[in-house]
């Protein structure tokens, strides 16, 4: 049976574009963000342009282990981390709203291909396993989804 990669899956979704028990999903609170503030950093922290961009780094990460792509080494991931983003090209909103979506579907569509024995197999350049990644994905977007609703709120006129 594949019953925790599904639950897994589900709360991917759940996160995403549900009525998770936290609040509001990814979906809901990006979708009705203004654009005008995205490239603003309170207190010369990061933007919300920066986060989401951060969010799909991390997420690219897990699909290309799941999907066993290792030729992007962890080192690439790691320096895009952060990224440098030019907050005068205000296509990179839209850019990074269509890449996470995307993103988020291929992660569901390839999680719901693996089997539950996968969940415990060490991950390459990593110490941790499946099981570790896949949750820690999850909460990785809560946590920075936070940081994202907070900014909204602080920069609302």
């Amino acid at each position: 049976m594949n019953r925790e990669i599904l639950l897994i899956a589900e709360q991917l979704k759940e996160v995403y574009e549900a009525d998770p028990w936290f609040g509001r999903s990814v979906n809901a609170i990006l979708s009705e963000i203004d654009e005008s503030f995205v490239f603003e950093k309170p207190n010369n922290q990061h933007s919300i342009l920066e986060l989401l961009w951060h969010m799909i780094t991390w997420k690219e990460f897990t699909v290309s282990r799941l999907r066993n792509e290792n030729d992007k080494s962890l080192g690439y991931f790691e320096d895009m981390d952060w990224r440098n983003l030019d907050h005068s090209d205000k296509t990179l909103w839209q850019q990074g709203l269509h890449r996470f979506a995307e993103l988020h579907n291929e992660l569901v569509e390839v999680i719901q291909q693996q089997k539950d024995e996968m969940l415990s197999k060490k991950i390459n350049e990593r110490n941790y396993d499946f099981r570790k990644l896949l949750y820690g994905i999850i909460q990785h977007d809560i946590y920075h989804l936070g940081q994202i609703a907070y900014i909204k709120k602080l920069l609302q006129k």
